[in-house]
């Protein structure tokens, strides 16, 4: 039931007037912790944590949550300036949780994040968090091992967090933004022969299409999670990639004739909204990896299935780096250029192809 309220924080002197559904009680999933749950003044879900995994003693607690609620001691984000890392990170997660688009895999690269970043902090007040502590974050994760790829991926997703709660009026814009730890440019792609000792690896024809699919087309393990069979053959002989992918745009690409057979084989396997029966990205990654060991391929990951589209698509001399820009869905030719500097090989074969055929040759000059 939703209706209109007024509350009067007697502390901050502060009125307020706003539309709230009544709060509630929740329990997590996968903590087994509960939480009230309740809509701010700008309709954002927000959740508080209760403290106990005891339903009994949640139930007591929450009503006495719900009293302090209805008198008004529970204040708007917009008055919240004192609020900590820790209880934003609670915030954060909860708000992102309620979203209606809101993909698991996405869920734990935040949860993930900020973990590193509360070890790294402490729970600090929002107010106090500067470029410093980035610095320190980044140096942090750096000194535990993780890789450079880690490191940024942990960090782009901490900086997108700490956005949300300058927006949320947690804490001031920062003067700048630390960059992140600068990364080698490799491309790690699959050879011919590497890429068939793979797939002779892989028992599950399912997965093998999966891998195969992506081999071929250049597509992410989310954007062939997500496909349904509205995208394929939209227009006739392409596939549509829709807006909830990387970069919220809405693309397509050409049907390879080797895709054609794999997408077949998903549509005989019967009437499903979606190609695959794979649910998780972090599930095709840990899959990919067993694999790619059992094949003597420990470095391998899954996106190097879509360098390997790149790499062998511009190696064979018949596509551009344009055309392939295009096809990789780059917004910038920097990203694709990377491709051209690959083999070894190739570029062998490439300048020795050039010719400037026979030349004259003059007689010198005497003095």
């Amino acid at each position: 039931m939703t209706g209109t309220a007024s509350w009067i924080d007697k502390q901050s002197k502060c009125k307020y007037r706003v539309r709230m559904a009544d709060p509630y009680i929740w329990k997590h999933p996968e903590y087994m912790t509960y939480y009230a749950i309740w809509q701010d003044e700008e309709n954002r879900t927000r959740r508080e944590a209760l403290g106990t995994k005891d339903g009994r003693i949640a139930n007591r607690l929450f009503r006495n949550w719900k009293r302090n609620f209805y008198a008004g001691k529970i204040k708007p984000i917009s008055s919240g300036l004192s609020q900590t890392f820790s209880r934003f990170v609670d915030e954060f997660l909860g708000h992102f949780d309620s979203q209606p688009d809101k993909e698991d895999s996405t869920y734990t690269l935040y949860e993930v994040a900020l973990k590193k970043a509360r070890e790294c902090w402490g729970d600090i007040p929002l107010k106090k968090i500067s470029e410093r502590h980035l610095d320190n974050l980044l140096a942090d994760m750096g000194s535990a091992g993780l890789a450079i790829p880690t490191i940024n991926k942990n960090y782009r997703h901490v900086k997108a967090a700490l956005r949300k709660a300058i927006r949320w009026g947690y804490m001031d814009p920062l003067r700048e933004w630390p960059k992140p730890v600068k990364e080698k440019q490799r491309i790690r792609y699959l050879t011919l022969p590497e890429l068939r000792r793979l797939m002779k690896e892989i028992d599950d024809p399912e997965f093998s299409d999966f891998c195969m699919l992506s081999a071929y087309t250049g597509l992410r393990s989310g954007e062939i999670l997500r496909l349904t069979w509205d995208d394929i053959n939209n227009p006739e002989g392409f596939i549509r990639i829709v807006s909830e992918q990387k970069n919220k745009d809405e693309d397509r690409i050409p049907i390879n004739p080797n895709a054609t057979a794999i997408l077949d084989r998903c549509k005989a396997c019967g009437n499903r909204p979606r190609l695959f029966r794979f649910k998780t990205v972090h599930w095709i990654s840990q899959k990919f990896k067993k694999y790619a060991v059992e094949a003597g391929l420990a470095d391998r990951r899954f996106h190097d299935l879509r360098h390997t589209y790149g790499s062998h698509s511009i190696m064979s001399g018949e596509v551009d780096i344009y055309t392939l820009q295009a096809l990789m869905r780059h917004r910038s030719l920097e990203s694709t250029k990377v491709y051209a500097k690959l083999a070894p090989e190739h570029l062998k074969r490439a300048g020795s192809k050039l010719s400037y055929g026979p030349m004259p040759v003059g007689e010198r000059k005497k003095k």
